[in-house]
Order: structure tokens, then C-alpha cells, then sequence
């Protein structure tokens, strides 16, 4: 018989939280930073030490739909999971971990689940207190009680402040949410009219070209099609639509109805309890503390302060503008009842309220629930979402993921710094095992602009922006202020992380000209750049608005390597062609991309710009330059796909030169080595690749692209030069004619799983089987198997000695491919 087990009890049985410990965490600069790192740091032993670690060298593909990842949104967030592969890779158990512009806490919250010492530092409050809340242990029982609690305590004036009435069955109903929209004059008839009740329609553009429009309702009735544009003046913002449940048992629950509505009930009942509510809000005090700050401590409606929100163009002025009255009468109520929460549980709690204010503020979209990421902006179509149940919902996320993290942490050993990473004076030289950071590059995203909110209802100090590090136009922050900023704090870094450590840096910037600054000053500063031609990104799937927009963002996060050389190394020369002119840089940006092209057909721009800038910023080679003109001039692009022009496949005549001449010189070396080892069929690649390595004016393309072009690939995995004229012309028609390019092309479109370009198809099946023919001789294994099956192609109209020969070579290609 099952033992029942009394409820009471089962605190008996639950996991013991980790306690963290004591002067962890600081909404200033924490004064415990030196005698944190003072305990914790390993000497570093210049004699012994023999930390040789190569660089990551993988790409990372993860996903933001985990309890942990949502319990808080922050601008340009990683997944700490991704995060925690590098540290992984780059340190042991209970080595120290730096963040020095930590946002949202996912280098610590990485650091602390693979058993590390983490230190996160960031001159954001709000980043902080996000950061200590993602990496605080909580007694989960305990959190679900005091929400209980709190729901119990607050429900009955959260039910004032949205109850209605059901239309259907005049019960007692409670608000989900209330469409507001502004009101724009009509230019014809000069009628004022919610942009809402516009009919959707199509008009032109000034050229003549079809476009989807919001045309005035007064003239439509009459014939005529009269676009509202929102780019006039807009009048105030009224309600328009409500969607409510009914408590007493209408099925559905949910009902909408708007202010003019055909049913005349649903009208009455819209003007009574719906507009009725708001009256009866507007006329009372809320008399529960809230912000009254000026937008970013600006005393007067004239002065402009920031690039996201301006004082002359905005449209709100002060925090509590942001929300509609009884929205803010709401978040104002679910504060006051916070702050009697028992301190050593109230952080959650802030942490949950302060995720949910952007979501029910004027910025939340109508049409999507949600709010443009990165920007403050105010929709002509808005959607009030009820405070309380979203506050809610949050908080159960946050439940979720607190419980995730109080059984993944392994460390305690965190220390968190409200403070600059400009001067890190509290950490000693040569202390730091692993720095993984996402510095602010240029003025992408404001962070000091877009946390304004948070920390004003938090009540953090907000005068910390003239120390941020930041390019903004309208505060007259440049590049170069950007880059001294930033070279003092990749200075503060270098000083700091132990002689043959990494800094692992996340790129999110479209502006080639912070690339440009980043990549010099983090040479001038001494770190030298990962030896590698393989784009690390990590690609978490959402994306913000501006992302989304941009037509040459980094869609990605890319992650660029850099090495404190050790004592006595030389650093090496980056700059390989700092003083040739823009053609040479045009040349290798061009040869970069058809490489890309070549092995990724049909990418996106993102990719290929991923591609150009990860490289380039590497080897310290980034440029400004016109990316779209460069990328037209050797591709060209069908349905947001890019592939590559004929021509630019082409091997131009001085390096087709240089690939003949090295091409000669393995020949008569392969040659002399069969000659000399009568029972061998072919030469090993290694062997081939040492004679490869005297010559002094090398071929741009890599020996492994080109020496298919020139010689067969043998059973054993060797390579043999043509046996007789035939073979040799055969090589050289492939050779000249592209056609093993374009196989490659084709094929790697086929595994990537992208629409081939059509110019890269075979013509019929014959040629097919040729190409797989040619891909059995070439060594190209893989695309020979990939091209029978994925090609689509029905060989059975071939003879039938055709037939038997591309089975023949495609089966040779599957065990080959299986092989190597």
C-alpha cells in the first residue's frame, strides 16, 4: 500500500538553497571587489605556468524559449546555455570569470553553473539588479507563498479598476485589455478620425506604385480614397475596442466590443462601463507612490537629450506618460504591496515587476501584444493589457525560472559592481582566468536611454549616463569619445587577464566604423586575434526590431577571440595591408564573399556580412566601404537569396597562372614519387602539402580547393596526376569551363537545404550522372552522394550501361564519404 505523505512535511525533503554570500552585489560600486578577487584569484606563475588553450572554434545555434531566458527581457541578451560552451572551453572549475559590461547577467550565470568565480560589473543599476536576480538561489515554496499572498491582498482593488459588465448576460465581467487609438484629420474632408476605424485599402505611392493604405471611412462611404497618414499631426489617443471576460458563465468568456459597434447593446455598453471605468479613475487620486521623473532628468519640454527618446519629438515627457491611468493606478498598488514583502524575498518580486512595466505601457502594439525592442515608441494604435494578469504570468516565469537555476548553480562565489569598466583598479594585474563580454558597439543600442524606466520605478539612481560608454548623435557622444572610452576599458582588460587568457567579445554593431575603432584599439592595446576563418556567431533565433529591419545588421551575434600574449611572445603583425588603398581591400572583401558563396549558395546578407567582417575585423583588415556594391559586383540576389554572377567564379589569368605553375611543380613531384615507389597508386595530401609549402607566390584559393581541378583522387585517398592526354583535357575543360565549381555550388545548395541557383542546375539527367562522375573522380564524395539523392533526378532514361555507371560511381561516393 502507497504511503501517503502529509503536505506539512515535505519541507523535510526539499533542496537546501544555496545561500550567496554576504556583499555580493552593490547598486554601486561594490567596496568587497578587491577582497573578492584577493580570495579567489590564483597567482598567476610566470615561470610554471602552461595554460595553452586554441581558440573555440564552432559556431553556437541555440533558442530563447527557456523558463530561465524569459523571466526578463534586456536589450541584446545572450542565453547564458550558449555562453557557458566558451567558459567551458576556456577555464576550469573555480577559475575567475570577468563580465566588465555584464547587462543581464549571462556570463556570470554561466561562470556559476560550470562551478567558476564570477565578477560582473556593469555602470547600469538596472543591468546589476537583473544580473543579481539571475544568479540569486531562491526558496521557491516560499516565493509561491508570498505570491499567494500578495494575489489574496491586492485582488479586490485590481477588480475595481477593470471590472466591466458582460453585454450578453449584464453579469459582472473584468477587462483583458482596451484598444487605444489617435485621432488623425482627414486632409479631404477634414473630418477627425481614429485611425482605427480606418478602412484598409489600396492606394499608390507618389510614383504611381501600389501601396496598402489607412483611407478616411467619411470619404470611402462616398466613393473617394483618402489616406490618413500618421506622419501628420495626431490628436489625443481614445478607446476603441474592449475585450473582456464574463465571470458568471457566459461561454466563450471572452467577448469584445468597440465604440462603434453595429449592435446598439454592445455601444451602450461601451459607454457606460467601459468609458464609464475610466472616467471614474481619471476622477480619483492614486495615492500609492510612482515615478514622476522628467524622461532622462530633462526639467523642460524643449531640451533633447538621447537618440531613442527626444524631448522636442517624443511624445511623452514624463515616466507616468508612458501608461495609461489605470494602468500606472495598477503598478503603482502591485509596488506599494512589494515593498512589504519580507526583504530577503522581495528581489524577485521587483525583478518579476520590473520585466512586466514595458509590457503594459502606450508602446505595446495592437496588432502584435507587443513592444518594438530598442526604440521608444508610442503606436498610433495601442493596446492596454491588463496589469495584473500580465504581472502574473510574469511572475510564474519567474517561478519557472528560478527553480531552473537554484538546482543548476554550482558556485556561490559571485561578486556583482554597480561601476565603469573603465577603471577596474579594484582587480589586480594578471588575476582574471576567462573575460566574456558584449561591450555597447557604438550607439546600436542605448542602453542608458532604454533602462531609464526600470530604474525610475526602481528607484536607482539615474545620473550615471555621462560616464556610459556610447556613440549618440544627439548628445554629441562621437566615435572617437566612444573609442577612447572603450580603449581605456579594453586597456583595464588586458591589464587584468592573466598573460595567454582569452577575451571572447560579442559583436551586434552594423556600423563599419566602430568595427573599424574596435579592431585597431584592441591591437594597440596588445591582444592579439584568433587564428581562424570560420565566422563564430551565436544565432538565438529572435530577433529585435531594429535587427529585423536593417538590411545589413549582424542578425547574429558575432563572437570574435582575442589572446593576451604571454611574457616575452612577440605580438604579431596584424595589420596586413593597413596602408594599401581601397581597391586591395575591395579585392580580398570580393574573394571573401565568393568563397562564401561558394560553399553557402543562396545565403542572406547578414550571413555574407557575418562572413566579411568576423574575417576582416581578425586580421585586422576592416575598412569602411560601400558592402552592397562590392556584394552586387559578384552576386546577385532572387528572393532575398544571393548567388553568385557567372563571372565571378572565374579564376582570374594571374591566379590561374599561379594555380598552373604550382600545379606543375606537385606534378613532377608526384611523378618522381611513383616512380620511386612502384606498389603505390598515388601521393598522400600531406606529402603534397609539404611541397606546397616552399612556394613562395602561393594562389590565393586553398591547395584543397584547386587540386581537384588538376588531379584524380584514388581509392585509397591519394592523389594521382592524369594518366594520358584524355584525362588531362578532361581536367582542363573542368578546369576552364568552372564546371567542378559549379557542381560544388549545387550540391552544397542541396545541403543546405536552399533553393540551387538556376544557372548552377544540370541541364538534363546525363549531365547529372556526369557530375557525379566527376565528383568520384575529384574526391568530392559527399556532394557526388548528395546529388543522387537530393537532386531530384530519375536516372531510368539513361541506358542502361549508364544506368549501372552512376550507380556504381554513386555507391563508390557513399563509402568514400563514410570513410573520410
Amino acid at each position: 500500500m502507497a504511503i501517503r505523505q502529509d503536505p506539512k512535511q515535505a519541507s523535510l525533503f526539499k533542496i537546501e538553497i544555496k545561500k550567496m554570500p554576504e556583499g555580493y552585489y552593490s547598486s554601486g560600486a561594490n567596496p568587497n571587489l578587491r577582497r573578492f578577487v584577493d580570495e579567489h584569484e590564483t597567482p598567476y606563475d610566470y615561470d610554471y605556468d602552461d595554460y595553452r588553450v586554441l581558440p573555440f572554434d564552432h559556431p553556437i545555434t541555440t533558442h530563447r524559449a527557456t523558463a530561465t531566458y524569459n523571466m526578463h527581457r534586456y536589450w541584446s541578451k545572450k542565453p547564458h546555455d550558449a555562453v557557458q560552451q566558451y567558459v567551458r572551453h576556456y577555464t576550469q572549475c573555480g577559475d575567475v570569470v570577468l563580465d566588465p559590461f555584464c547587462g543581464s547577467g549571462s556570463t556570470a550565470l554561466a561562470a556559476l553553473i560550470e562551478g567558476r568565480v564570477a565578477i560582473a560589473i556593469d555602470l547600469s543599476p538596472a543591468a546589476t539588479f537583473i544580473t543579481m536576480n539571475y544568479c540569486t538561489p531562491v526558496d521557491i515554496e516560499e516565493l509561491q507563498r508570498a505570491f499567494d499572498k500578495l494575489k489574496n491582498n491586492v485582488q479586490s482593488e485590481i477588480n475595481w479598476l477593470y471590472e466591466t459588465r458582460c453585454d450578453r448576460c449584464d453579469g459582472k465581467a473584468i477587462t483583458g485589455y482596451t484598444v487605444y487609438s489617435y485621432i488623425y484629420e482627414c486632409p479631404r474632408c477634414l473630418e477627425k478620425v481614429p485611425l482605427f476605424d480606418c478602412i484598409q485599402t489600396q492606394g499608390q505611392t507618389a510614383t504611381g506604385n501600389p501601396k496598402t493604405i489607412k483611407a478616411c471611412p467619411y470619404c470611402y462611404d462616398n466613393g473617394n480614397v483618402e489616406e490618413i497618414s500618421t506622419r501628420t499631426q495626431r490628436y489625443e489617443s481614445i478607446p476603441v475596442l474592449v475585450s473582456y471576460l464574463c465571470i458568471e458563465g457566459c461561454t466563450p468568456k471572452r467577448d469584445r466590443r468597440q465604440h462603434n459597434d453595429s449592435d446598439p447593446k454592445k455601444r451602450d455598453y461601451f459607454e457606460k462601463f467601459d468609458l464609464g471605468k475610466l472616467r471614474e479613475i481619471e476622477s480619483k487620486t492614486i495615492t500609492y507612490w510612482y515615478p514622476r521623473d522628467h524622461m532622462m532628468n530633462v526639467d523642460s519640454d524643449t531640451g533633447p537629450w538621447g537618440d531613442k527618446w527626444r524631448a522636442g519629438s517624443s511624445n511623452f515627457r514624463t515616466v507616468p506618460e508612458l501608461f495609461t491611468r489605470r494602468n500606472l493606478f495598477a503598478l503603482s498598488l502591485i509596488k506599494d504591496y512589494i515593498h512589504r514583502i519580507d526583504s530577503n524575498i522581495r528581489n524577485p518580486f521587483l525583478f518579476a515587476f520590473s520585466s512586466n512595466i514595458l509590457g503594459v505601457s502606450t508602446m505595446v502594439c495592437e496588432s502584435n501584444t507587443a513592444i518594438l525592442m530598442g526604440t521608444y515608441y508610442i503606436p498610433s494604435v495601442s493596446k492596454e493589457v491588463n496589469v495584473f494578469s500580465s504581472f502574473k504570468n510574469k511572475m510564474n516565469n519567474v517561478l519557472r525560472g528560478l527553480k531552473e537555476i537554484s538546482t543548476q548553480i554550482n558556485s556561490q562565489a559571485i561578486l556583482i559592481s554597480t561601476d565603469t569598466a573603465t577603471d577596474l583598479n579594484s582587480i589586480s594585474t594578471d588575476s582574471i582566468d576567462y573575460i566574456f563580454t558584449d561591450p555597447p558597439y557604438g550607439g546600436n543600442v542605448q542602453y542608458g536611454e532604454l533602462n531609464f524606466i526600470w530604474e525610475a520605478w526602481l528607484k536607482f539612481d539615474t545620473r550615471w549616463h555621462h560616464n556610459e560608454i556610447i556613440i549618440n548623435n544627439t548628445r554629441g557622444i562621437t566615435d572617437l569619445a566612444w573609442a577612447d572610452m572603450m580603449r581605456q576599458s579594453m586597456s583595464e582588460c588586458y591589464r587584468v587577464l592573466k598573460p595567454g587568457r582569452w577575451i571572447s567579445l560579442c559583436y551586434h554593431d552594423t556600423s563599419e566604423g566602430t568595427w573599424e575603432l574596435m579592431q585597431d584599439l584592441l591591437a594597440e592595446v596588445g591582444f592579439i586575434s584568433e587564428e581562424s576563418d570560420v565566422a563564430l556567431f551565436i544565432d538565438a533565433g529572435q530577433k529585435s526590431y531594429n535587427q529585423l529591419v536593417a538590411a545589413k545588421v549582424t542578425k547574429r551575434d558575432l563572437v570574435i577571440n582575442f589572446r593576451k600574449p604571454h611574457p616575452g611572445e612577440l605580438t604579431q603583425q596584424l595589420t596586413l595591408f593597413g596602408d594599401e588603398d581601397q581597391v586591395t581591400f575591395t579585392q580580398k572583401a570580393r574573394a571573401i564573399i565568393i568563397e562564401s558563396l561558394e560553399k553557402h549558395p543562396g545565403s542572406s546578407v547578414d550571413r555574407l556580412y557575418d562572413e566579411l567582417v568576423s574575417r576582416m575585423v581578425r586580421k585586422r583588415e576592416f575598412e569602411r566601404h560601400n558592402f552592397d556594391e562590392i556584394l552586387r559586383s559578384v552576386a546577385e540576389e532572387v528572393d532575398g537569396r544571393w548567388y553568385l554572377l557567372e563571372t565571378a567564379d572565374q579564376v582570374e589569368e594571374g591566379e590561374s597562372q599561379k594555380e598552373t605553375e604550382a600545379a606543375a611543380k606537385l606534378e613532377s613531384f608526384m611523378q618522381q614519387y611513383l616512380k620511386e615507389n612502384t606498389g603505390e597508386l598515388g601521393v598522400h595530401y600531406s606529402d603534397l602539402f609539404e611541397q606546397y609549402l616552399p612556394i613562395q607566390d602561393k594562389p590565393r584559393r586553398l591547395m584543397q580547393e584547386w587540386l581537384p581541378e588538376f588531379f584524380f583522387k584514388t581509392e585509397e585517398g591519394t592523389w594521382r596526376p592524369p594518366a594520358n592526354e584524355d584525362e588531362r583535357e578532361q581536367k582542363e575543360s573542368l578546369r576552364t569551363s568552372g564546371t567542378l565549381r559549379r557542381i560544388k555550388r549545387f550540391a552544397n545548395a542541396l545541403l543546405e537545404g536552399v533553393p540551387p541557383y538556376e544557372k548552377d542546375i544540370p541541364a538534363n539527367t546525363a549531365t547529372a550522372a556526369d557530375w557525379i562522375r566527376q565528383c568520384r573522380r575529384a574526391g568530392l564524395y559527399e556532394q557526388g552522394r548528395v546529388l543522387y539523392e537530393k537532386g531530384g533526378f530519375t536516372f531510368d532514361s539513361l541506358s542502361e550501361e549508364a544506368q549501372m555507371e552512376v550507380e556504381e560511381d554513386y555507391q563508390i561516393c557513399v563509402r568514400r564519404s563514410a570513410r573520410e
